[in-house]
């Protein structure tokens, strides 16, 4: 296109959207037929918009996932106080008592494994929910 000219938007959008794939300016250049100047200007006004974007969208998705845990951990401490009333623990058998609390300590593990930061060298294997504590 002629220098003046407005590109489609549609295009824009593709050719940021290469380069912000990993595409290089020439590629794209090639790829879009438009001159790489204009694919880099293009690159400079769109990508702080799209980080912003994605940062944003990543706060969203912090908040639910905290507010996830949130009510999870209300839930678990109303479970908790409900099966810790002596009526209630006194019409339960022994063996629903151990999965009771296999099944708790094992949802409180992995909700606090879930908070700490990710080792890429190494993933913790923790056993199935209810799993014998020998296997």
């Amino acid at each position: 296109m002629t220098r003046g000219v407005a590109h489609d938007p549609d295009l824009r959008a593709q050719a940021v959207a290469a380069i912000l794939a990993g595409a290089t300016l020439a590629q794209a250049a090639a790829q879009f037929k438009i001159d790489q100047s204009v694919i880099s200007r293009w690159v400079a006004r769109d990508a702080s918009h799209y980080r912003e974007t994605q940062q944003h969208e990543r706060d969203n998705i912090a908040e639910l996932i905290l507010g996830l845990i949130d009510t999870h951990i209300s839930t678990l401490r109303a479970q908790l106080q409900a099966t810790a009333r002596p009526e209630w623990l006194a019409n339960q058998s022994a063996a629903d008592l151990a999965d009771l609390v296999v099944a708790e300590r094992d949802t409180l593990i992995r909700l606090l494994a879930g908070l700490r930061p990710i080792d890429e060298n190494h993933t913790p294997q923790l056993p199935a929910p209810g799993a014998s504590e020998s296997a």
